[in-house]
């Protein structure tokens, strides 16, 4: 799956790698804390949010479920505000 995973003060959310430009994987860099998609050079922020253009909005943060056994569930089909955090 294209989705990476954070887990920061407050719980756990999800970005969707998927660039919103032509659908490219977006690629994390430590060294300066944002996501690069190897094929046109946009740029996000830890939030998803477009630093530098193609790309026209920002990556997509999807719904996260707590299944009963403990795992985590990502549902690429829908989309949460970027203040959510599942709590665990």
């Amino acid at each position: 799956r294209r989705v990476w995973l954070f887990r920061r003060r407050g719980g756990f959310y999800a970005i969707n790698a998927v660039c919103t430009h032509l659908g490219c994987t977006a690629r994390w860099k430590d060294e300066d804390d944002t996501f690069h998609c190897p094929c046109h050079g946009s740029v996000f922020d830890l939030d998803g949010k477009v630093l530098s253009p193609p790309a026209p909005k920002g990556l997509a943060w999807p719904v996260l479920d707590l299944l009963p056994d403990g795992r985590i569930r990502v549902d690429l089909a829908r989309e949460v505000d970027h203040s959510f955090r599942l709590k665990v």
